[in-house]
């Protein structure tokens, strides 16, 4: 690992973002070198004489400027591109800078300090909306948490310079030489910006989103916006910009009452401003991220309020006319240097944060609004309190404190009240923008048993119990026998519980499960939560999506939360699987259980959370875009247990296996067994794994004489998939271990009849040669073979002798079906559409309705073929739902396809067709 690299993992910077937070931390360096000496070259004009008269006037007309040109970006960020508004601000800087030279050489008056101040106050605005407009469209949620603060740290060593220079600063005439080296950095901040722009796409995009159900009042929309996080946002920055008015000032006036001569002011100045920067510097880059992955966003946003009120009541409890004049000097020296590393190191990179779970024109308007005019309005605030002093002596000891510890009580309520609106935001940028009745409630049980209204024939209302759940397992009778069942209520419970806890049918015991979900009393949910105890994790996924039928029990806490440690334990024991092997297959079994062991602790966190943000999160997480990915993960940050949401985030991270272990490592400690990944799939088997991850397993596995008898189970497997690669394993023993083989043998004389009754009514295609042709099959080739495994047992082997039809034009389609050797036609009466050779499919869908057929299939020459029948198929999407997602994405593409041959063909051929 190189210098650069450590350095990068060090600060949280992965490596596909490495080039992107070096544009955006060179951009910040040269805003903030150029920022940092009109601010030099201000103070040091506005320090020379009546600062606690000048200071205060220049907070107050430098906020009005700052409005007034925060109303006209305002006005050019919803009519211009971010990428042009954003060069046409740099570009604006650029003049304003000039000007301000020109009044640093021609102007010495008060007037002319003042305007510079407010210049610099504009130019501070402008840079600031221009970096976070753009990095706010390019980074989401996410990369903002981890990457905020070390972008936002680049002018914090600029600013360390600038203030090195103003120790240097003795007379007017080298302050244009700071405006123009000032004007150089913003020059070439705007280069870095249009390289910035040729990486990435800075664009605003609108998505479509739900109406908020907690919008503010309409009268005070038009000055906070649609949402509250903006309101209380607002309200927080103008009471901390308030402040840091007043703190600033202090300094600054004691500074000048220590030493008269304005050298010495600019050097002790100066100093402080170095010592300050470069603190917050090093703070940002080496610890913000590391505190805010511990502490979260709450307590980072009120941390610089409460360390300022605790030094404000500390120090303002003494008896402040009796402090000499050093001791004050220090005292506010401190509380500057303080307040500013808090506020640039840790809050403004979590205030930042906090509007990107917004749409992308909001956070840029909320940002406008929040900096632009609400903390101007601070300062102004601030400004206008100041300046009151002057006409009230006697308070200017003890009422400075006193406004300002109010206004930090202040933000410390709302910021506490921001945390749950970004909260609330987060769900909402998660949420669906329609949802029915039946999705906010939950699915029906007549849709989640799969069941269709044709051919289903009533059951009598005399019926026994045990007869209605016999009859889930017949087609043409489980809805109306569901129906009764839950119609029974508590009455049905007892057999049902019996059901759950004793049968090997897998699918009775789902569709039982399903029923007790819909039986919303104690007991249904106790029977329940005996099914989700059980060690096989297939009947725990069924249990876990008929408990979501009943809200979250303070009292089973424990035990949810103990089944939550157990599939964290499971997922390091995949996880090590994956970095000690280098075998494909293996590799893709085992990622596909990780996805089911995410999906099962989301079923868990369902019984300890609020539902509905568990599910908007487990929907966010799945989905393609980015930006909701990062908006789900943050929400859980926000609201799991933070164990479980490390574990969540490092299954769903992009990153190196070996780092993902030591991640789990970090978590739960230690892995509790050296075991090989294989030998734990064979000992645990069909209750732990699905069939293929097993069967992988098994045509990996080498017994020896200890662990050889583990294969006799898979022998007898139900599973035709496991059977034939236990009985792959037997034969490869036979051969090369013979030995070991006789010996099992001898413990076990059926073996050898058992071997030859297999051998004898095995089919001539394997199932593992099915999955195959699934595999390399258009329509199932994104589909995982764990998912792939479960359509081999309704895969109809079928053959066609040359001329023979497959089927007609007409004929009422049932099956799908999908070459394996051979080719069909298909025709229109004598016209060939189209010819289907191994791993082609034809008949799709068929398996969605059962409307005629639009053409006639015909063998051409002897084809060998799959046949799925709709019926069939229909249980199978019952059980997998990824297989019916996987079909309609195809058919979805293909139609898309299809729609663009159509608009690209001349107007003629579009109405021949």
């Amino acid at each position: 690992m190189t210098l650069l690299e450590r350095w990068q993992q060090l600060v949280g910077i992965r490596p596909d973002e490495g080039r992107t937070v070096g544009l955006f931390f060179l951009h910040n360096f040269l805003l903030g070198i150029g920022t940092i000496l009109v601010y030099v070259s201000a103070n040091v004009i506005l320090l020379e004489t009546n600062p606690e008269r000048n200071l205060p006037l220049a907070y107050g007309v430098a906020a009005l400027a700052m409005m007034g040109a925060s109303k006209i970006y305002g006005h050019y960020e919803h009519h211009l591109s971010l990428q042009r508004l954003a060069a046409r601000v740099l570009l604006s800087v650029v003049v304003v800078t000039g000007v301000l030279g020109v009044l640093i050489t021609f102007g010495h008056s008060v007037a002319a300090a003042v305007a510079i101040m407010a210049g610099y106050r504009v130019i501070y605005l402008l840079t600031n909306l221009e970096f976070w407009g753009v990095s706010a469209v390019v980074f989401d949620v996410r990369q903002g948490r981890r990457l905020f603060s070390v972008i936002s740290s680049g002018d914090m060593p600029a600013k360390a310079l600038g203030a090195v220079l103003a120790i240097l600063i003795h007379h007017h005439s080298d302050l244009l030489w700071l405006l123009l080296t000032a004007f150089a950095a913003y020059l070439g901040a705007l280069l870095t910006l249009q390289a910035t722009g040729r990486l990435h796409d800075v664009e605003v995009r609108a998505a479509a989103r739900a109406v908020r159900t907690q919008a503010l009042a309409p009268e005070l929309r038009k000055w906070f916006g649609d949402s509250r996080l903006v309101l209380t946002l607002c309200l927080s920055l103008t009471a901390i910009a308030a402040v840091t008015t007043g703190v600033e000032y202090s300094f600054f006036v004691n500074v000048k009452h220590k030493f008269h001569d304005q050298a010495s002011v600019m050097q002790y100045v100066g100093s402080v401003l170095v010592l300050t920067y470069l603190l917050a510097s090093l703070f940002k880059l080496l610890f913000s991220h590391t505190l805010l992955s511990k502490l979260g966003i709450r307590w980072m946003l009120i941390t610089l309020p409460i360390v300022v009120l605790a030094s404000l009541l500390l120090f303002g409890g003494l008896w402040i006319e009796q402090v000499e004049e050093s001791i004050l000097l220090l005292y506010f020296c401190g509380l500057y240097l303080v307040l500013e590393v808090l506020r640039r190191a840790i809050f403004d990179p979590v205030f930042l944060v906090l509007f990107q779970p917004m749409s992308a024109p909001e956070r840029l308007q909320a940002h406008t609004l929040v900096k632009g005019f609400y903390e101007p309005l601070g300062m102004a605030l601030g400004g206008g309190l100041l300046f009151a002093l002057h006409f009230f002596p006697a308070l200017s000891q003890w009422a400075p404190f006193a406004w300002m510890g109010l206004f930090m009580a202040g933000a410390i309520f709302f910021l506490h009240r921001t945390y749950g609106h970004y909260l609330s935001e987060l769900q909402h940028a998660l949420s669906r923008r329609f949802t029915t009745d039946t999705e906010a409630d939950g699915q029906s049980w007549s849709e989640a048993l799969g069941s269709r209204q044709n051919g289903t024939t009533a059951l009598s209302d005399g019926r026994e119990t045990k007869q209605l759940i016999a009859a889930l397992t017949d087609k043409n009778l489980r809805h109306a026998a569901a129906d009764q069942l839950v119609q029974l209520g508590e009455a049905a419970v007892p057999e049902l519980a019996t059901v759950l806890q004793t049968s090997p049918d897998e699918t009775l015991v789902r569709r039982v499960a399903l029923v007790c979900g819909q039986i919303r009393v104690p007991a249904s949910r106790s029977a329940l939560l005996l099914l989700v105890q059980q060690p096989n994790l297939a009947r725990r996924e069924i249990a876990l999506r008929a408990l979501r039928s009943f809200g979250p029990v303070a009292a089973d806490a424990p035990l949810f939360e103990g089944l939550i440690l157990a599939e964290m334990k499971l997922a390091q024991v995949l996880l090590h699987g994956q970095a000690t092997t280098d075998n494909a297959p293996l590799t893709q079994a085992l990622d596909y259980e990780l996805s089911k062991v995410q999906q099962r602790i989301f079923g868990l966190l369902f019984q300890l959370y609020s539902p509905q943000l568990i599910a908007d999160a487990q929907r966010g997480v799945t989905h393609a875009t980015r930006e909701r990915q990062a908006n789900a993960l943050e929400m859980l940050d926000n609201v799991i247990a933070r164990p479980v949401y490390l574990a969540l985030q490092t299954l769903f991270e992009v990153a190196p296996v070996r780092q993902k272990v030591r991640a789990f490592t970090t978590v739960i400690g230690s892995m509790e067994t050296s075991e090989p990944v294989l030998d734990t799939i064979i000992r645990c088997g069909e209750a732990t794994f699905s069939d293929w991850t097993v069967s992988v397993a098994l045509r990996q596995w080498h017994p020896q004489a200890a662990t050889s008898a583990e294969l006799l189970p898979y022998l007898g497997s139900k599973n035709l998939l496991i059977q034939e690669s236990a009985f792959a394993v037997l034969d490869q023993l036979s051969e090369q271990e013979p030995t070991l083989y006789q010996s099992l043998l001898a413990a076990h004389p059926t073996l050898t009849s058992l071997r030859m009754s297999h051998h004898a009514t095995t089919s001539r295609i394997p199932a593992t040669e099915r999955v195959s042709v699934l595999k390399n099959t258009a329509l199932f080739a994104a589909t995982p073979e764990n998912v792939l495994s479960s359509i081999v047992p309704i895969m109809k082997e079928v053959t066609f002798h040359d001329e023979q039809q497959v089927f007609a034009k007409g004929d009422l389609g049932a099956s799908l079906f999908i070459v394996y050797k051979g080719e069909v036609g298909v025709f229109s009466g004598a016209q060939h559409l189209a010819t289907f050779r191994k791993g082609d499919f034809f008949g799709e869908l068929a398996l969605l309705d059962a409307e005629p057929r639009s053409a006639t299939a015909v063998a051409k020459g002897d084809v060998v073929a799959f046949r799925l029948d709709q019926e069939d198929f229909y249980d199978v999407m019952e059980e997998r739902s990824e297989v019916l997602r996987n079909i309609m994405r195809v058919l979805c593409q293909r139609l898309r396809r299809q729609n663009e041959k159509t608009m690209a063909a001349p107007p003629s051929s579009v109405s021949e067709g």
